[in-house]
């Protein structure tokens, strides 16, 4: 019985100046295009270290705190071990960092000139130093240096991983619901999902969708908590299969969806079958999107309140609100071509229909003391929307 749960893992060392490649080489792996790489050219990615995989949060140590690390490693002083995973990536062996990300990420970063020494302790000569101002003997000592690793190989499932993650990282804050669902149910989607959040973090007010920046309220904080991301799956969920009766709460839309994306790609024996569900799901996405921007004409922040007319300063997304207009274009995207439902008349026509039937919905009911995500109110919304729209 303990056999099948034995996780063998196996003792290494490797050194500071072959971890930089594997790394380089992981960065490359993630970027690679698998529809027009061939499998032997994926080959030489084999053993890369994927720094950062899903379940890790965003690098949040300072210059000082790398600075000490590099001062430890320029002493002598013993570096605690790494630990790291077996997986695959697009069927390439790889090395998920399970524990270690922010020792190895300073190193690489020491390593690419990123920063110079900052605040040392005892090296006082080397403070205001970065890597290309060593002396030759100085760099030998650092890339000589080997760290302890722990690898651990033959798991009985992804949980495994998971699970492993956080006891060595007991003590710490502990993993979001969201941070356990992208570790768990990973899938094309939920990549697609992360670069979205991620490009669109990164516009600034004179890119093309700024709007949707806005609209969706995404801030530093809740990328990096991955709050972002289980609203779009949520409504991802919705625009794919409606308003469901037996999920009650939000998180239970991107738990299930996360989990059946991620099932259906274990399950699929074609790749085209894999990218063919992926580009469905990013043609209705994008879709979703030119209509939310589109309402950014006619209010700023078309997720919140705001799009009946309530004020709403301090919350600017509202999952409710988010709902609804998935659960409406889901029954109308059908009915409608999207470049129709675009047309000035055509939005501010569906813009008053929502304003009027949000302002008078249960959502401003004073006597309503149940869920805003209630499914047989959002359903019962949603087919007076779109009775009146008469799509």
């Amino acid at each position: 019985m303990l056999d099948q749960f034995r996780i063998n893992p196996k003792n290494s060392d490797i050194s500071l100046q072959d971890i930089k490649p594997k790394i380089d080489k992981g960065f490359e792996l993630q970027e690679l295009d698998f529809e027009t790489q061939s499998r032997d050219e994926a080959i030489k990615y084999s053993n890369a270290i994927i720094l950062a995989p899903d379940y890790q949060r965003e690098y949040r140590s300072s210059i000082a705190d790398e600075s000490s690390l590099i001062e430890s490693i320029l002493l002598g002083i013993p570096i605690p071990a790494i630990f790291f995973a077996s997986r695959k990536v697009n069927l390439v062996p790889v090395l998920n960092v399970v524990d270690g990300q922010h020792r190895l990420r300073a190193f690489y970063r020491f390593m690419n000139n990123a920063y110079a020494l900052k605040d040392l302790k005892i090296l006082k000569t080397f403070e205001g130093k970065r890597f290309k101002d060593l002396k030759i003997d100085e760099v030998h000592i650092f890339n000589s240096t080997n760290i302890s690793a722990v690898i651990f190989q033959d798991f009985p499932g992804e949980n495994f991983e998971l699970e492993i993650f956080k006891r060595y990282n007991q003590g710490t804050k502990p993993l979001t619901p969201q941070e356990i669902r992208h570790a768990v149910y990973s899938s094309r989607i939920n990549d697609m999902v992360n670069t979205f959040c991620k490009e669109t973090l990164e516009l600034t007010n004179k890119d093309d969708n700024y709007q949707l920046k806005i609209a969706y309220a995404i801030s530093k904080e809740k990328y990096q908590k991955k709050k972002i991301q289980e609203s779009i799956f949520v409504i991802l969920s919705i625009l794919e299969n409606g308003i469901s009766q037996r999920l009650n709460k939000s998180p239970e839309y991107a738990e299930s969806y996360m989990k059946s994306k991620n099932e259906f790609e274990k399950m699929s024996v074609c790749e085209e079958d894999i990218v063919r569900n992926l580009e469905i799901t990013k043609t209705l996405f994008t879709n979703f999107n030119r209509l939310i921007k589109k309402l950014t004409s006619k209010t700023v922040t078309p997720f919140s309140k705001e799009i009946y007319g309530v004020s709403s300063r301090s919350n600017k997304f509202q999952v409710s609100i988010s709902m609804i207009l998935s659960s409406i274009y889901h029954d109308i995207s059908s009915k409608i071509n999207i470049d129709a439902l675009l047309e000035d008349e055509e939005i501010l026509r569906f813009h008053e229909t929502i304003e009027k039937n949000l302002i008078n919905s249960y959502l401003e009911d004073p006597d309503y003391n149940a869920s805003t995500t209630n499914p047989i109110e959002i359903e019962k919304l949603t087919n007076k929307i779109c009775t009146e729209l008469a799509y």
